[in-house]
Parts: structure tokens; C-alpha cells; sequence
């Protein structure tokens, strides 16, 4: 298979490629170094959205790791370790607490775990995680069982995914405090 041929079957490929030539033809028509700026934003994203996105094999849908690796550098490598395991255990004992919710319609614990996964999910980036939480919230407080149904797979993967990140994260060790 060819590379033109690739982007046929890939139309994220394809689209991505159109962008990219899109950016090379509008660029001799920009004049001001404010257009070329935003060209060049534009021209940055195209290639991030290019490259592969390590959120696909985490399973988490929008994941940012600054926020995870700022909170372990503030921690400091002393207790990062320890950081890391109360995340590990917390993050269990949601999913633990919004299963048996979810399996109950129990309203209350599932509004008790998403405020907790809310937090936890915001502050070590798991950006989707930390909408589907809002949701969660949202629906248990209108007791909303048809909606529950719906959200829980996907936000249970995703917990079960940021488990397992968490899980093979290591503490940064040594460097500066």
C-alpha cells in the first residue's frame, strides 16, 4: 500500500493531510505577524493531533499527564511512593463504592463517590473521567436510572484504566526538592 493510498483508508489521515496543505497555501497570504502567529498555533496542533495518542492504550479518553507528573513533583520523591499508593487505594475504593451504588441505585453513595472521583479525576488529569463524574453526580441527584445504565460502562473502564496507570507510575526519584 502506498502512503497516498493510507490516507483513503484512514480519513483522519486524509483530513490531517488536507489540513496540513490548507496551512502551506494559506501561508504567502498572511501578511501580519499576528496571521502568521495564529497560523503557526494552528500549524502545532495539526501536528500533535498527528501524532498517536498514548490515551488510546491507557483507556482513558482525554488524559493530560501534566497534572499527574505536577502533583509528583510537588509531593517530592519521598513521598511520592506514598502519594501514589493512597491514590491507588482511593481510586479502588470509589469504584468499589459507585459499583455497589450502581448495582443498588443507591443515589446517595453514588453521589458520595463521584464528588470523590470528581477530585481525583481532575487532579491527576483524567479529563474525561472527571466530566463522566460531573454526569454521575448530576444523574444521582435526579436519580436518573436510565442514564445511570448508560454512563456506568464507560466510566467504570475508564476508573479501571486510571487504576492501572496509577498503578504503573513511579515516583520520580532523586532531583531537586
Amino acid at each position: 500500500m502506498t502512503r497516498s493510498d493510507s490516507t483513503t483508508t484512514d480519513p483522519r489521515a486524509g483530513a490531517l493531510l488536507g489540513l496540513r496543505r490548507a496551512i502551506q497555501a494559506l501561508q504567502p497570504h498572511l501578511t501580519t505577524s499576528d496571521d502568521q502567529a495564529d497560523l503557526a498555533l494552528i500549524e502545532e496542533a495539526a501536528n500533535r493531533l498527528s501524532q498517536p495518542r498514548a490515551t488510546a492504550v491507557l483507556g482513558i479518553a482525554d488524559f493530560d499527564p501534566t497534572r499527574l507528573a505536577h502533583l509528583l513533583q510537588i509531593t517530592g520523591p519521598s513521598l511520592g511512593p506514598e502519594l501514589l499508593a493512597r491514590l491507588t487505594e482511593d481510586l479502588t475504593s470509589t469504584a468499589e463504592t459507585l459499583a455497589t451504588g450502581a448495582r443498588t441505585a443507591d443515589w446517595k453513595r453514588l453521589r458520595e463517590g463521584s464528588h470523590v472521583l470528581i477530585s481525583l479525576s481532575g487532579s491527576v488529569g483524567a479529563l474525561s473521567l472527571q466530566v463522566m463524574s460531573e454526569n454521575l453526580n448530576a444523574l444521582a441527584h435526579a436519580q436518573n436510572r436510565d442514564a445511570l445504565v448508560a454512563l456506568m460502562p464507560p466510566l467504570e473502564a475508564e476508573l479501571s484504566a486510571l487504576i492501572r496507570l496509577i498503578r504503573a507510575t513511579r515516583a520520580p526519584t532523586g532531583g531537586a526538592e
